[in-house]
């Protein structure tokens, strides 16, 4: 699916991850979010800080300093700052310039991922940052990786919200329900989220699938997928294999933190958790099997995002497999609009985006859903 000239803009009024909590330790970490630099670094008592990745003396890049205790210091100034982006100790004199500050962004440490408001400051504590306990969870099975992907963040949004492409895309690691006619999609919509959910008869299982659960390859089972834009910064999407006798029921959920780092540059960190075979030869297994399948994605969207940028954005054709991404494109957009000053983010209290077409039918109100 196309995106459109508005869906190439994304919010900075979000929570996106900005590295895995391992990454983050006593050495600074250049990171680039939302069009700002950013460096992450740990203070004495571990706590994540982002501040600004430019000293506010001379256009030299925090990151390529050193961590002195709980401050930052410049590798070319020597300027020192504070875990809240203040300079507090120059070099060559004992006074500190008035103003001599760089900004400091809100974080959110969850121990899986560093998390980072890259909007307004005194807003980021009007959305909770998304939760995501299964990535630390030991019933839960987890391996992934981290792409640098040359496309749009909607791109990717719109990738995760339709995944009737991957019968296409790849056929080996594709679940031959996908391979007929779908049934169509439930979905629910709050002010900030879309979830959705699609039930489907017994069917057998793709071969590698079946392997891992250790059920026979030609046996059917009723399968379930769902599906949900947590925020702009997050996907979260299962597949449940409803098993006689088997519990608890055998379940992948996909987890998909991106991150804009400009207009036509998106970082994505995805993760596959599994509550069944905790073996490390079942990972093994899956991970190049899924590997392969989202480096062929970024491959697919990079591919997309330059068509986009030769030609230009062109009226599209949706069918109703896009209704979860035409109600994240509202979304989206209407975040955007906020920040531009054309809506206010307070007076929309209670408000909730309407149906589009296709996405009419099955689209109810719902709270926001945290992951």
């Amino acid at each position: 699916m196309a995106t459109t000239g508005d869906a190439r803009r994304y919010p900075t009024n979000a929570w996106y991850v900005l590295a895995t909590g391992d990454e983050v330790g006593d050495r600074p970490l250049g990171r680039r979010a939302a069009d700002a630099p950013v460096v992450l670094y740990r203070t004495g008592n571990g706590t994540a800080v982002a501040l600004e990745d430019r000293c506010a003396h001379r256009p030299y890049p925090l990151s390529l300093g050193r961590v002195e205790g709980d401050a930052i210091v410049s590798g070319y100034t020597g300027f020192a700052y504070g875990p809240d982006g203040a300079c507090i100790r120059v070099p060559t004199q004992a006074q500190v310039p008035p103003g001599a500050h760089v900004r400091a962004f809100p974080v959110h440490d969850d121990g899986a991922f560093v998390w980072a408001w890259m909007g307004d400051a005194a807003l980021a504590g009007l959305r909770r940052p998304p939760r995501t306990p299964w990535l630390r969870d030991e019933q839960w099975s987890t391996f992934g990786g981290t792409l640098d992907t040359a496309a749009n963040v909607m791109l990717l949004h719109e990738n995760f919200a339709d995944i009737t492409h991957v019968a296409v895309v790849d056929p080996y690691i594709t679940p031959p329900v996908l391979r007929g006619t779908p049934p169509p999609l439930e979905i629910q919509v709050s002010e900030t989220s879309v979830s959705f959910s699609r039930s489907y008869s017994p069917a057998p299982l793709a071969g590698w699938h079946a392997a891992a659960l250790e059920l026979p390859a030609d046996a059917a089972h009723p399968q379930r997928e769902t599906g949900g834009f947590v925020s702009p910064g997050l996907w979260v999407n299962t597949w449940e294999v409803h098993a006689e006798g088997v519990t608890p029921v055998p379940t992948f959920r996909f987890t998909h933190a991106i991150t804009p780092v400009d207009s036509g540059r998106t970082t994505h960190v995805w993760r596959v958790s599994r509550n069944f075979s905790p073996d490390e030869a079942t990972t093994a297994t899956l991970r190049p099997i899924f590997a392969e399948y989202y480096d062929t994605m970024r491959g697919i969207l990079e591919i997309m995002q330059s068509v986009l940028d030769r030609d230009g954005p062109r009226r599209e054709v949706n069918v109703a497999a896009d209704a979860a991404a035409l109600q994240v494109r509202k979304i989206m957009a209407q975040m955007v609009a906020e920040e531009n000053g054309t809506r206010s983010w307070r007076s929309r209290a209670g408000s909730r985006p309407g149906p589009t077409s296709p996405a009419r039918r099955g689209v109810t109100p719902a709270r926001p859903i945290s992951g």
